[in-house]
């Protein structure tokens, strides 16, 4: 966990510079929510015949999974430093992650009317009118999330530093905090662990068990997808902000591994030995020679679009880049590991396999 949080630290660093319960839980029942219903597309044709760039289509926001959960509180759960945390209200909440996967899961578990703030992922259309608390992207602005009185914020500290959780834990409020989760089987773990903060144990199974099977869901899809494709093409997942120096090949701690093998494409990074991140320079990426190239879509945005990127030193001359094959997804879609990544799985492999993405 520890190399992890290093990782992340990074990735802050570079966004910078451009973004158990006390009692039993009361019984919940499911309604339908967000999950991958696409239809397998019939033109899917072998990948590593197909190029131009590629879009993998937005996916829609997270609906509640759990519609009568009800807070059994206190409960006193065990957060990602060991420490034992209390939560005795739950009435005013702030969920804060760079991939909004914490604010997915609250929805999920039908709490999201106690949400009183936002981060600037959190980009669902049902918490527009809520106050944005995070400044560029992963900077919290602690005056803004004291205004709005709240007394758990929930956070794994991609957003804001400790330094700022500190600060509203000094101020009384109760700080709740979750490791990141860059691999897909961690997303089990971190839907109980925030359902243990809510003292909501049995939801947050049922809302496990829903996106376990929109996971199988999305792996069926995916193999139908990818039947047509004669073999793995070599992928990387490449983080890029602006036209400088902020351009790295992201590794298996960032969750790009789990990613890319779940698409059934070759880890190029992890093939050569990068769980971490690696500057993408001319000569890491001539080695790793990807055929596709993964990227979110603001970053390439930022970098100039897609034709400025593609011809990038070092890009130019991979195979992916010669075939301009980029697909690119949200930014706090590509990489999200929560309730919603069954569906992220499913847009992606359908841009990556299909010739009319």
């Amino acid at each position: 966990m520890k190399r992890v949080r290093v990782a992340a630290l990074l990735l802050a660093a570079a966004l910078l510079a451009t973004g158990c319960a006390a009692s039993p839980a009361p019984s919940a029942t499911t309604t339908d929510a967000a999950s991958p219903t696409s239809t397998v597309a019939s033109d899917a044709v072998d990948a590593l015949s197909l190029t131009g760039p590629v879009e993998a289509e937005t996916i829609p926001d997270m609906q509640p999974v759990i519609t009568d959960a009800a807070p059994q509180l206190p409960a006193t759960v065990t957060d990602a430093d060991g420490t034992k945390v209390t939560v005795t209200t739950a009435d005013r909440v702030i969920a804060l992650d760079l991939y909004g996967t914490l604010t997915d899961t609250v929805i999920g578990l039908g709490l999201q009317d106690r949400l009183v703030g936002r981060a600037m992922s959190d980009t669902q259309k049902a918490l527009a009118d809520l106050p944005v608390v995070s400044r560029d992207g992963i900077d919290l602005n602690v005056e803004a999330v004291l205004d709005l009185h709240p007394d758990l914020v929930l956070t794994n500290i991609t957003i804001g530093s400790a330094a700022s959780y500190r600060q509203l834990e000094a101020a009384g409020v109760t700080v709740m905090r979750f490791a990141q989760v860059p691999h897909l089987d961690g997303i089990a773990d971190a839907i109980a662990q925030v359902g243990a903060t809510f003292g909501v144990a049995d939801a947050a199974q049922q809302l496990i068990d829903h996106t376990t099977a929109a996971l199988d869901d999305a792996r069926s899809q995916i193999a139908q997808l990818k039947a047509a494709t004669t073999r793995a093409p070599r992928t990387v997942v490449l983080y890029v902000r602006g036209t400088g120096g902020i351009f790295f090949i992201m590794g298996s701690d960032y969750g790009a591994s789990d990613l890319i093998e779940a698409l059934g494409l070759e880890d190029a990074a992890g093939t050569n030995g990068i769980t971490s991140l690696k500057p993408a320079n001319a000569e890491a990426l001539v080695t790793l020679d990807p055929e596709i190239i993964l990227a979110m879509t603001n970053g390439i945005e930022s970098a100039g679009g897609v034709d400025a990127f593609l011809k990038r030193p070092g890009v130019s001359a991979t195979t992916a880049g010669q075939n301009k094959r980029l697909v690119t997804a949200a930014d706090s879609q590509l990489l999200s590991y929560g309730p919603r990544t069954p569906q992220n799985l499913v847009a992606l492999a359908e841009a990556i396999y299909t010739a009319a993405s």
